[in-house]
């Protein structure tokens, strides 16, 4: 990639100043948690039919882990998006796959396909 060539790609957007160890340790960090929050969505998905459906609280502690674990996961998306150069809409649609139980698990297959290609697509141009 020349000094002045910006890559764009349905992934986002580098340029040639970019650190890429930096997108790729978030693009990590984006994986691990888009996969945890997932699962903490099969667990509150849980949690709520044994409550409302059994009247049972064995899971009742699940609901304030859930929240943490899903603040974690929209800072790495504003994080990956912040240094892709998404737009607020995107972010704000990929946080909102994280309402929807097994969605984020395709998010996060679709996401580091797009970004992993981006990344080295910016090496082998560098």
């Amino acid at each position: 990639m020349s000094e002045t060539q910006v890559l764009t790609t349905a992934a986002g957007e580098l340029r040639p100043t970019d650190d890429l160890g930096k997108v790729v340790g978030a693009l990590k960090f984006f994986r691990v948690m888009a996969v945890i929050a997932g699962i903490a969505l099969l667990i509150l998905c849980v949690e709520l039919i044994l409550h409302y459906g059994f009247d049972n609280e064995a899971l009742a502690w699940w609901s304030p882990i859930h929240g943490l674990l899903f603040m974690a996961f929209m800072a790495s998306v504003f994080n990956l998006g912040t240094k892709l150069r998404w737009t607020a809409v995107r972010m704000v649609g990929y946080i909102c796959t994280a309402f929807v139980p097994v969605l984020s698990f395709w998010l996060e297959r679709k996401v580091n396909a797009g970004v992993s290609a981006l990344v080295e697509q910016a090496r082998s141009g560098r």
